[in-house]
């Protein structure tokens, strides 16, 4: 008898599984949270508790005895970054990864499991490296509550590689490298782009409602958003597919998408890459978390930081080696002696002609410490603040509205940019901050608090009656997290 592996996925309200017999899904099942909510008042059950109840209960529908297990996670807690480093080693990677990500993380590096995948570049001499990581505690919780039913992961994996290990085994996308995948399901919504098949940049999006239904027009303004976020952070890459992956229809969606962006969307179902009925968003992630056959290279096995200090050490290598390297240095600094020799005199005859010729110009004494192109820069940032003043200054109450903003902060909440649009003879504005309490759930609480302050100030329902969240992620300010969001008024 074939046995089966079965494949979880864990949401942030929500449940998928299957079970494979080979490659084929023979049960597929999905589960809300809400699900057990009537069991949980009754019976007064913990969340921890209410999940557990869950999974059992989706272990029973696809008639699972297993207890090795495949665990897709939703991305929301993983940390993704894209870095460019010199040229080196295999074993030399990780260590040297080790100082790189403590930039990027708000707790200690101890703290931290991760991975990485890279790609070499033996002309430039340097390598493009994407890290995959989480905070242990949150991986521990996933384990701890697997161990109460008596369940043992083999592997835990952020989500976007479940769905790209499902989408890259249909030929249609095997050969893909620069993409992006815009997952999008009823309880949670994600936008990955990969370069070179790895991820290099992954938010979270909100799902923004008009009444009890999904508000298109402010889900495509969120991506764009993002979109744009990317295109400044990553100017080097160029994007050869969009894909929308969406359990409903989402011709509307697309249509819109490739008006703002003005590329081509590419929407496909669940059903369009396995070929399976009934299957859904979640249960495509557990189906790729237990695809063993995929095709797709990068599949990071989360560890501890000692643990690849420990592999260079084992390996008898050192990060760099130091006689060498003052050999080098020593070679290079007396041939850098020669050329400066060789040049001085030259360059310091053009040097005094070009302080003389500064020197005959009177500048104003706050720019006489500039340089002509910064002080250019300013003057250019100068012209367009004012035009905008010019514009905001027919605007009924706007100097009043943006003083109310700020007297409506919830607890912890701190403003970071305010920007201002005119379009369609409507003026809107995008404002984006963070809130830092120490704890997910109450600063996301506090970012609807300050929402709610908003739509029932009076002042400011005189300019703008369409106001919501358009995006909510975790983000890394020093040494802490916190929760960033952007809000629209309209």
């Amino acid at each position: 008898m074939v046995k089966k592996r079965i494949g979880i996925y864990l949401g942030l309200s929500s449940v998928g599984a299957v079970a494979l017999e080979g490659k084929k899904i023979v049960a597929a099942s999905r589960y809300d949270l809400a699900s057990v909510e009537e069991e949980a008042r009754v019976e007064n059950l913990s969340e921890e508790i209410r999940w557990q109840a869950l999974i059992n209960k989706i272990l029973r529908e696809i008639g699972s005895e297993e207890k090795d297990i495949f665990v897709s996670l939703a991305d929301k807690d993983f940390i993704f970054r894209s870095l460019e480093m010199p040229m080196m080693a295999k074993k030399n990677i990780g260590p040297s990864l080790v100082y790189e990500i403590e930039k990027y993380i708000p707790f200690k590096i101890s703290e931290l499991m991760w991975d990485y995948g890279y790609i070499t570049y033996p002309k430039e001499k340097k390598l493009n490296v994407s890290f995959v990581g989480i905070k242990e505690d949150n991986i521990y919780k996933v384990q701890e509550m697997f161990a109460h039913l008596n369940l043992n992961p083999l592997i835990i994996e952020p989500s976007s590689l479940s769905l790209i290990k499902t989408l890259q085994s249909a030929k249609k996308f095997s050969q893909t490298k620069n993409f992006a995948i815009l997952d999008i399901s009823p309880n949670e919504v994600y936008l990955t782009f990969f370069y070179q098949n790895l991820p290099v940049f992954n938010q979270y999006l909100a799902i923004p409602k008009k009444g009890d239904s999904f508000d298109v027009d402010k889900f495509v303004e969120s991506v764009r958003f993002s979109f744009q976020y990317f295109k400044r952070e990553f100017r080097f890459y160029e994007l050869e597919k969009f894909i929308a992956i969406t359990s409903s229809s989402g011709d509307n969606i697309a249509t819109l998408l490739q008006e703002e962006l003005q590329m081509n969307i590419e929407t496909v179902s669940p059903y369009d890459i396995v070929n399976v009925p009934n299957i859904e968003s979640e249960t495509l992630k557990a189906f790729g978390a237990a695809n063993l056959e995929s095709p797709y290279k990068f599949k990071p096995q989360l560890k501890k930081t000692e643990e690849y200090v420990e592999e260079q050490v084992v390996s008898g290598e050192e990060p760099l080696r130091w006689g060498l390297f003052a050999i080098l240095i020593g070679a290079g600094l007396i041939g850098l002696v020669g050329l400066a020799i060789f040049f001085g005199n030259e360059i310091s005859v053009m040097e005094y002609k070009f302080e003389n010729a500064d020197k005959a110009v009177e500048r104003p004494e706050p720019l006489k410490d500039l340089s002509w192109g910064k002080i250019d820069t300013m003057l250019q940032e100068k012209e367009g603040k004012l035009a905008k003043l010019k514009d905001l200054s027919s605007v009924p109450h706007i100097s009043a509205t943006l003083d109310e903003l700020a007297s409506l902060r919830s607890k912890g909440l701190w403003f970071e940019s305010l920007e201002i649009d005119y379009r369609d003879k409507k003026y809107s504005i995008s404002l984006t901050g963070y809130v830092f309490l120490g704890d997910a759930y109450n600063e996301r609480s506090a970012v609807d608090k300050f929402v709610a302050n908003i739509k029932n100030d009076e002042l400011i329902k005189t300019n703008f009656s369409d106001i919501g969240v358009v995006s909510l992620e975790r983000r890394a300010i020093g040494d802490y997290t916190v929760t960033y969001f952007l809000i629209r008024l309209e």
